[in-house]
């Protein structure tokens, strides 16, 4: 009787380790995962004359504080060459409204400009360039911005 009633005890104890087992497996599952990285914000060739020559993402802390204040996901910076040298900022925020307060109160720069497209904050400096090329290369990148969403 007592073989019969240790086998008993062993399988619901079997059964309840295996349901245990399953559900920490499906919790790691749905909390993690294998995460895939965002994709380059940057393409290599912008505008059809600018190449990139560098892009690295940036630790959020190295961003300014009004930007990291408004819901800062991710940055990016980029510089390209062309007809000239061109410096790129992207800043991922959580929302657009973030976007649109950064393009309200950030502070206009000589060879520069500044423009917000869904959730992307964008900063171009450029350096021996003409305003057409770099109107191209504003707007290649404003439009592909856009196009992330």
């Amino acid at each position: 009787m007592r073989s019969g009633g240790m086998k008993a005890d062993s399988s619901v104890m079997f059964s309840t380790w295996r349901t245990g087992a399953f559900g920490i497996m499906i919790l790691l599952w749905a909390c993690g995962g294998v995460r895939t990285p965002a994709p380059a914000l940057f393409p290599s060739v912008a505008a059809e004359s600018w190449k990139l020559k560098e892009s690295v993402v940036q630790p959020v802390s190295s961003a300014p504080e009004n930007v990291r204040r408004l819901g800062l996901k991710r940055a990016e910076r980029a510089i390209y060459e062309g007809e000239g040298t061109i410096t790129v900022d992207v800043y991922e925020l959580t929302t657009s409204a973030g976007g649109l307060e950064l393009v309200q109160t950030w502070r206009p720069a000589a060879d520069t400009v500044f423009f917000y497209k869904e959730t992307y904050f964008a900063v171009v400096k450029w350096e021996r360039a003409g305003k057409p090329a770099v109107t191209a290369f504003v707007r290649d990148l404003e439009k592909r911005l856009g196009e992330r969403r």
